[in-house]
């Protein structure tokens, strides 16, 4: 017989990832639309590998995977940097969660599709629906709006959510 040493990578662990940076609400969303139970806490990096839920609809189970937060630089090397992109690279589809109550979120959309661009892995061109989250906190308007024509140049579907408080969450389902 012939004896080897392999290193195999699991390519797929989920068909839909949750993408998006610290604190945006990745993990209330999956708790929102699944069973799963992930940690939840307002510090960043609560989340540092991913959290796995099933959302069963009708018939169909779709896994969804609640990824590490994402920072700017992360294609460098930092913070989780590539272990956090080789996590993303292994989903079918993402949802990019923006925390509308946070400064721009045009620009933070932007900073996150330029991490994924720099990774490559054509992570950028993959399909993808953006979600404004936290619209439960007074003056996200503006900004659910500002967001939404950004992801329309680029030909993604946009929703505004809050997992805090359910709505749109059936819808989002």
């Amino acid at each position: 017989g012939e004896e080897k040493n392999l290193t195999l990578e699991l390519k797929l662990i989920a068909d839909v990832g949750l993408a998006g940076f610290p604190n945006a609400g990745k993990s209330s969303i999956l708790a929102a639309i699944s069973g799963a139970k992930p940690k939840i806490a307002g510090y960043p990096f609560t989340t540092l590998s991913p959290n796995l839920g099933v959302l069963a609809v009708d018939d169909a189970k779709v896994v969804i995977a609640d990824l590490p937060g994402l920072i700017e630089g992360a294609h460098e090397g930092k913070g989780l940097g590539l272990q956090f992109l080789r996590h993303v690279e292994r989903t079918r589809i993402l949802l990019h969660v923006i925390d509308l109550s946070q400064g721009n979120p045009v620009e933070t959309f932007n900073a996150l599709i330029n991490e994924f661009e720099e990774y490559g892995a054509n992570l950028a061109s993959r399909p993808c629906i953006v979600f404004g989250n936290k619209i439960d906190i007074e003056g996200t308007e503006e900004n659910s709006k500002l967001l939404q024509a950004e992801a329309e140049k680029i030909s993604a579907s946009y929703m505004a959510v809050s997992a805090l408080t359910g709505e749109n969450i059936p819808e989002l389902i």
